[in-house]
């Protein structure tokens, strides 16, 4: 399928799509901009739509630049040669011709380069010098395209082309900031040289942006409709992280339909970082189409499946990804993302085996040993759950409440499944100094207070001493606020605190040789806290059992 038919039914209209050129200017002017891909498919777009063998010509040449500077010298040997056929008088495509052979033969360039210059009406035309300097630009010869430019320059001292093409060299030449001063000079002769504040504004991206988007602004002031601008606003606006604003202008230029693949594949990464899945999901399948080996498509593509939360498909596509890209070109996002999605289907093993790669690849990402710890928590493998928890949190600096809860409950869970004594009761008086931490941070919450009444009435299993006994109390508490939303919790906490009662209670009647009445308070107490388990829970087999259990 076309990709121009999959966009434009993305926008739901064909209205937007610039109509058929009459003439190259747009395409030009693209090309002037240094945007070669556009300025390509606007060419190829337009060539069929000309009927004038000099404007087909002079498409031809552009093209063949266009492929020139994307290095297929081929193809720009072929449209060189097809405008040479359609208008033999037009000299640009010998131009052309001529440079594609100043490196390897430039005996027969020079040749070229004179029948050029003795066409019939072109002897003093700037304009055929500047395109001669091009192609000296595209050998590398920096000095003999100069020397062509000020020969342009003296035949029009009016035109601001040789300012255009004198601001290339510049930069060829790696000096930015002159090349941004001649393409001032070029805006000044020719107020309408879309290129020259193009340029600028590209040069101006990374070191002024405000200054950028001013050059933009004038270039859409002068042609509101010309789709260069709408990309080079998209491009600045994803450098300053307005993914909006990138989003809307990139999109604008794609509606054009002069775009090539790199844009698509640019088109989106800005997409993907405005949060549009849906959007971006056909721009790369048809990438995908095209380039099924594109190594940033294959990625973003399976993170747009990701995001989209495509479980089976984005598993499938991150898989292929990772077996199909050496590992040297993968990088920390890339094992995160598998990590996640075989994680989201269980797959608990292999997640660890690729947080772990995610580590090792950017050290920075701390913060995935507790991604790591709460996998194992889940599977049950607590020690590893707790040096991982442990890593992170020393990583942190500082253990969050939900953190203390987890590793409590690590702590906890192991005391419960030990059988060595000496281990189980420090794990015990770990896990109780982190729900203590947990209190202290969360002090109007329950679950600090909960926990250290289980890890508390483990540490007094006889319930002699107990120790719980303040922290259920505290539980209770905090429970009555709540009833329903609390009613496991107090159901718990009364059915120790009952017990705990009892437990006094028959002590106390023992020590009396059996005699209960000293201990009638305490066995009321126990009754109270059994009832009040009734009240909750009617048909609570132990609080029904612990009642039938107290005679007095």
């Amino acid at each position: 399928m076309n990709t121009k038919w999959i966009l434009y039914g993305l926008f739901f209209s064909l209205l937007s799509v610039s109509v058929k050129a009459a003439d190259n200017r747009v395409g030009i002017d693209l090309y002037e901009s240094g945007m070669t891909g556009a300025a390509k498919v606007f060419f190829l777009d337009n060539l069929p739509t000309l009927t004038d063998n000099v404007r087909q010509a002079e498409a031809c040449y552009y093209l063949g630049e266009c492929y020139l500077t994307l290095g297929q010298r081929d193809s720009a040997g072929f449209y060189y040669d097809k405008g040479v056929g359609l208008q033999p008088d037009y000299p640009y495509n010998r131009v052309g011709q001529a440079s594609l052979k100043l490196n390897d033969d430039p005996s027969g360039a020079e040749a070229l380069l004179k029948d050029a210059l003795g066409t019939k009406g072109y002897k003093k035309d700037a304009t055929l010098q500047i395109a001669i300097a091009r192609a000296y630009l595209h050998a590398g010869d920096a000095a003999k395209a100069m020397e062509h430019v000020n020969k342009a320059k003296e035949l029009d001292d009016k035109s601001g082309l040789p300012y255009l093409v004198e601001g290339d060299i510049l930069v060829m030449r790696g000096h930015t900031g002159d090349a941004c001063a001649k393409y001032e000079s070029a805006t000044y002769f020719s107020p309408d040289c879309l290129g020259a504040y193009l340029k600028q504004a590209q040069i101006y991206m990374s070191t002024n942006r405000s200054l950028s988007l001013e050059k933009l602004n004038k270039v859409r002031e002068i042609s509101p409709d010309f789709c260069g601008a709408y990309c080079s606003l998209g491009e600045l606006h994803e450098m300053s992280g307005n993914s909006k604003a990138a989003a809307e202008n990139y999109t604008k230029f794609i509606r054009s339909g002069y775009y090539d693949t790199e844009n698509l594949l640019r088109y989106a990464g800005i997409l993907y970082f405005d949060k549009q899945y849906a959007g971006m999901l056909p721009v790369l399948e048809q990438v995908l189409d095209e380039r099924p080996d594109n190594l940033v498509a294959k990625r973003l593509y399976a993170y747009c499946l990701a995001k989209r939360e495509d479980g089976e498909k984005c598993l499938q596509a991150i898989r292929h990804f990772i077996e199909s890209t050496p590992e040297e070109h993968q990088i920390y996002q890339d094992f995160l993302c598998y990590a996640e999605q075989l994680e989201a289907n269980k797959n608990y093993n292999d997640a660890v085996v690729f947080y772990e790669k995610a580590l090792q690849t950017d050290a920075k990402h701390q913060e995935l040993n507790k991604e790591i710890a709460d996998i194992f928590a889940k599977t049950n493998q607590l020690d590893s759950a707790v040096v991982y928890y442990n890593r992170y949190i020393d990583y942190a600096g500082e253990a969050s409440a939900e953190d203390l809860l987890k590793l409590g409950k690590c702590y906890y869970n192991m005391a419960c499944r030990d059988s060595v004594v000496d281990e189980q009761k420090a794990e015990l008086v770990k896990a109780d100094s982190l729900f203590a931490a947990l209190s202290d941070k969360v002090p109007s919450s329950y679950v600090g207070y909960f926990w250290r009444a289980r890890v508390n009435s483990m540490l007094d299993p006889e319930t002699l001493e107990g120790l719980a006994k303040p922290y259920y109390e505290k539980v209770v508490e905090i429970g009555l606020s709540n009833t329903e939303r609390y009613k496991r919790e107090l159901i718990e906490s009364y059915k120790y605190l009952g017990y705990y009662h009892y437990v006094v209670a028959d002590a106390i009647t023992t020590k009396n040789n059996g005699n209960p009445d000293s201990a009638k308070g305490e066995y009321e107490e126990a009754k109270e806290f059994f009832s009040k388990v009734l009240a909750l829970d009617a048909k609570d087999e132990i609080a029904l059992k612990a009642l039938e259990s107290i005679k007095l």
